[in-house]
């Protein structure tokens, strides 16, 4: 990948409401809770098993092949209520797919909108990068209706594309070109 072509996380990201920061050790209180909290969230995230402290701590050191993530912080409080990732970027097609997840007292609030929003709009700041991809589960209620309310468009349903804790399973495709995005 050329220099030109690469995504480093930014410092920070933030509105009014929430902020994208890189994820520390002292989060990972705050992220294994959110799946102690929810025992759905690791199965709509696609872990294999739900992470605990040690799996996050672990995982600070990077995301294999290019890509970052950035804890989810809201209101003023720098504690993690969820995570943006970046992964399987394709610089030289121009692509890169990205995730969210957050603890559920932080669903419903209009934070994955506003995360999702900053993240994408950074990206897009990248000329070379001119498509987003977005994946989950066709039960995965929240996540599709957030792609959909940013724009993303539906491309279709990957049938038993996964094998997820024993289980095939679908996966919902949506993309989103630069020039759809509204910002």
């Amino acid at each position: 990948m050329t220099p030109e072509r690469t995504l480093t996380a930014p410092v920070r990201l933030a509105d009014e409401v929430v902020t994208l920061r890189p994820p520390r050790p002292d989060d990972a209180p705050a992220f294994a809770a959110a799946f102690v909290d929810d025992p759905q969230l690791g199965l709509l995230v696609g872990f294999e098993e739900d992470p605990d402290e040690a799996w996050f701590r672990d995982s600070l050191d990077g995301e294999p092949g290019p890509g970052f993530k950035l804890a989810v912080t809201a209101g003023g409080s720098d504690t993690l209520v969820g995570i943006v990732v970046v992964h399987h970027v394709e610089a030289e097609q121009g692509r890169a797919e990205i995730g969210f997840w957050l603890a559920r007292e932080a669903r419903g609030t209009g934070l994955g909108r506003r995360a999702v929003t900053l993240l994408v709009d950074c990206l897009f700041d990248h000329r070379w990068l001119r498509r987003l991809e977005l994946t989950t589960t066709p039960d995965n209620t929240g996540a599709l209706a957030l792609a959909e309310s940013l724009g993303f468009t539906r491309e279709g349903v990957l049938r038993q594309r996964v094998v997820e804790r024993g289980h095939a399973v679908d996966i919902v495709w949506f993309g989103l070109l630069r020039e759809e995005w509204a910002g």
